[in-house]
């Protein structure tokens, strides 16, 4: 077992500055449309030290983060390239709720970790929590020189890690850019259903160019805590940036939700541990106020966000425009699956910020204790105070919502940072290059804790 080299211990009275990640905890109890916000701080539970030639320092983007009891583990990028990927992956760990976090980087993964790995650089990393083996799991998707490859680490207790172990390794295609790849846009999560004949099972999903026609979905499986994973199965789609994410019900059914042609969110199912996958099943069309991608501006696609309840209902997020006349801005929407089909989409209404306000980038949390009509939800997403502004001009805001009655209605969305960003803030990157906006670089991200809403990376980082 790898430990990381002296963890950063970061007290609570921290606060945000300059590109460091940073999370705000929001203690909630139900109410009628949400759970009421009593307290919010915002703390900041890592900063770049690296000094990677090349990199843009500090910057730590693309975060994910999972909960399980008072423990939180974060991952994310650390140091990001201006053509793709980061100098290397970070944690960052609390084990009491959010009070405190240590944090760190990933050991053996890039050359910039410790100790030293042999990829050149890393990206799109998430962790999951697999409760029957006791064991923190976090992929990343790794760019060496002539290969890429989705990797995972992992720890007894999200502060020790282990080397990568490798689910899946590709030729990398030889176009000349640093970010070329065949594969793109990993996640994971675990089964931890206690009546789910699959539990203990861990999947990740990635977006797999070498397949036939202009990408594959690939979905693999361990059951032995990470250590091993099972070859790919293959949902095949029509676009370059499905943005996959796969989540599983208690009763241990995977489903894979992701965008496909013809603009539209979709899902698959499998019943039998991820051995067989069903025929795509049209969650929503999605209709989308679209920006065109130039380097000085927030890259956003209407990506899905998803979580399940503890009745198996999965919920997803995305934004959108339908709701708007002449489809001017965004909305955060929200459907969710029934016994019949999915529900229409639902629009989470905030008040008071002028027609053109445009909400994007959506974080969904789903309480797994909740279910039905009492299904709990956190949202959290970013807000462009004017939909087609200047770069130099753009305001940009992150807001949480809440609901206690699965969606029907929402609290106010409150603005958390204290003041308004600025795209100068944040990292640059090649927008001829797709990535995920959805997730990670700019997305803020919901978990939750028995007691607590956590968003982990809301602030300083956001433009990839």
């Amino acid at each position: 077992m790898l430990r990381k080299s002296k963890p950063e211990l970061i007290k609570f009275s921290a606060a945000c500055t300059a590109l460091p990640l940073a999370a705000a905890f929001l203690l909630g109890s139900a109410g009628s449309a949400g759970a009421r916000v009593e307290a919010a701080r915002v703390v900041r539970v890592s900063a770049d030290t690296l000094t990677t030639p090349g990199a843009q320092h500090a910057t730590q983007v693309e975060p994910d983060a999972a909960a399980s009891g008072s423990t939180i583990v974060s991952v994310f990028q650390v140091g990001r390239f201006f053509d793709g990927g980061a100098a290397a992956i970070g944690f960052a760990t609390s084990g009491n709720a959010g009070r405190t976090w240590r944090s760190g980087l990933l050991p053996a993964l890039t050359t910039s970790s410790t100790p030293v790995g042999t990829a050149a650089r890393a990206t799109d990393s998430a962790v999951a929590f697999d409760s029957t083996h006791g064991r923190w799991l976090a992929e990343s998707l790794t760019l060496s020189g002539d290969s890429t490859a989705v990797v995972i680490s992992s720890s007894p207790d999200g502060l020790s890690w282990g080397p990568p172990v490798t689910a899946i390794s590709l030729a990398r295609p030889q176009r000349g850019g640093e970010e070329d790849t065949n594969l793109d846009k990993s996640w994971i999560t675990c089964d931890n259903g206690t009546s789910s004949p699959f539990k203990g099972r861990c999947y990740v999903a990635y977006t797999d160019f070498a397949q036939p026609g202009t990408a594959s979905i690939g979905v693999q499986s361990s059951s032995d805590g990470g250590s091993t994973w099972s070859a790919p199965v293959f949902v095949r789609v029509s676009v370059s940036v499905p943005g996959v994410q796969p989540v599983v019900r208690p009763n241990g059914q995977l489903v894979l939700v992701f965008l496909d042609q013809p603009s539209s969110i979709y899902a698959v199912r499998s019943d039998d541990g991820g051995t067989t996958l069903s025929d795509p099943e049209r969650i929503a069309t999605v209709q989308t106020h679209q920006r065109r991608l130039q380097p000085a501006l927030l890259r956003v696609f209407p990506l899905p966000s998803v979580g399940a309840d503890s009745g198996g209902s999965v919920y997803v997020a995305w934004s959108d425009c339908r709701f708007r006349r002449g489809c001017v801005a965004n909305d955060i929407v929200v459907s969710h699956s029934t016994n019949t089909g999915w529900t229409k989409p639902r629009r989470v209404l905030v008040k008071g910020l002028g027609p053109t306000a445009s909400h994007v980038l959506p974080g969904l949390g789903v309480d797994p204790t909740r279910q039905g009509s009492r299904a709990r939800l956190a949202l959290t997403f970013y807000t462009l105070r004017t939909a087609d502004c200047a770069p130099s001009a753009c305001l940009l805001d992150v807001r949480m919502a809440t609901s206690s009655n699965a969606g029907s209605s929402w609290s106010a969305a409150r603005r958390l940072n204290a003041r308004a960003m600025r795209f100068g803030w944040l990292p640059a990157r090649d927008a001829s290059e797709p990535g995920d906006p959805r997730r990670r670089s700019n997305r803020p991200v919901a978990t939750r804790t028995p007691a607590k809403i956590i968003l982990v990376k809301f602030a300083c980082a956001l433009r990839s």
